[in-house]
């Protein structure tokens, strides 16, 4: 019997995150997986290589014509290699409206949605709708949003799968190590605030931010002029290039709290909770790390199975508390059935409707 094929599909070159639990979902069912991406997304994901039987490089220019040449060239590769089902890691935008013009009925079409607005009426999505009938997005919080479509089906899928190395331990004894996924940039992180934190927190609490910063961008460097002003550069750890798999799980296993920085009324609060969630939620749902959030998010579920809160004026205090904490809290996370990864690599079978008893 052959091989069942499934094409993961990631033109935007983003979202790395998610590929993982999908590949090693796919690799339990025996399916073989082809991802579709760029050169630079596969390069900087050596773990996901021996997941993969085959890889088609692709690169739109944005010029219309001929990337519209480019998914029909794609879709041609598709059927060559007689694909039954696709995912779009991406499931909107542009390129991906191109692709559901062109895609075969033969092929069925799967997504992952990241910015739930994009079932408010995209005129973009409602052409992608055509050839994707089912949608995943990325927590129940967020599914509990989503208005119905008529047509189209959309559960919840939380790819916690994360690529782990042997770390050797650089965390001084008696610090705390307290990390905000992603580099310096205001639009996602309040970075204001984060100075005011450390000003009133112990000098043994270091902030790490965990992602590639550009010193170039006017954020950072006012954020970079602040803390030396305020004589805090030996409390601030950044990166100024891409942080590789074993730097990024060096990190984590060793960071106390995960801060993702979202306050109300700020850039990031406008941004996450109402239609996308943090990178950091799904960190630390896969590496059972607790979170310290503003209590204005205690409305979210899967916020209070994994977050100790807090208000600006009483974060110091409740950092305290939630330190001393630290492990009853990661307990908790770990308690919570739907984030152990066996019940997500199933469910992702289940949502591509593979059915293992046939395998």
């Amino acid at each position: 019997m052959e091989k069942q094929r499934v094409a993961l599909i990631e033109l935007a070159g983003s979202h790395d995150e998610c590929l993982l639990t999908q590949m090693e979902a796919l690799a339990i069912a025996g399916v073989e997986t082809l991802l579709v991406t760029n050169r630079p997304l596969y390069d900087r994901n050596p773990h996901l290589h021996r997941f993969c039987s085959e890889v088609y490089f692709i690169e739109p220019a944005g010029k219309a014509i001929g990337d519209f040449l480019l998914m029909r060239k794609l879709v041609k590769f598709l059927k060559a290699q007689q694909v039954k089902k696709i995912v779009f890691n991406t499931a909107q935008g542009g390129h991906i409206r191109n692709l559901a013009l062109l895609m075969p009925k033969s092929i069925q079409c799967y997504g992952i949605i990241h910015t739930i607005r994009k079932f408010q009426g995209s005129a973009t999505q409602k052409i992608i709708h055509r050839a994707v009938k089912n949608y995943v997005v990325l927590s129940d919080d967020l599914l509990k949003r989503i208005e119905p479509v008529a047509g189209i089906h959309v559960e919840s899928f939380y790819p916690i799968a994360f690529p782990h190395c042997i770390i050797v331990p650089d965390k001084p004894e008696g610090t705390f190590r307290i990390t905000i996924t992603g580099g310096l940039e205001n639009r996602r992180k309040d970075l204001s605030r984060a100075v005011e934190f450390m000003e009133k927190t112990p000098s043994s609490v270091q902030f790490v931010f965990l992602g590639k910063t550009d010193l170039r961008h006017p954020d950072v460097q006012r954020f970079i002029s602040l803390i030396k002003e305020k004589q805090l550069e030996d409390r601030v750890t950044y990166f100024t290039d891409f942080v590789d798999h074993p730097t990024f799980d060096a990190v984590l296993k060793q960071t106390d709290l995960l801060l993702p920085l979202i306050h109300p009324g700020t850039p990031s609060g406008e941004q996450y909770i109402n239609n996308q969630i943090s990178g950091a939620f799904t960190i630390a749902f896969g590496y059972k790390i607790p979170m310290m959030i503003h209590t204005f998010y205690q409305t979210e579920e899967d916020l209070r199975l994994s977050s100790h809160f807090y208000t600006e004026a009483t974060f110091p205090a409740e950092l305290q508390v939630a330190l001393s904490k630290r492990d009853e809290l990661s307990q908790k996370i770990r308690s919570v059935e739907k984030w152990k990864l066996e019940i997500q690599l199933n469910k992702y079978l289940s949502f591509l409707e593979i059915d293992l008893k046939e395998i």
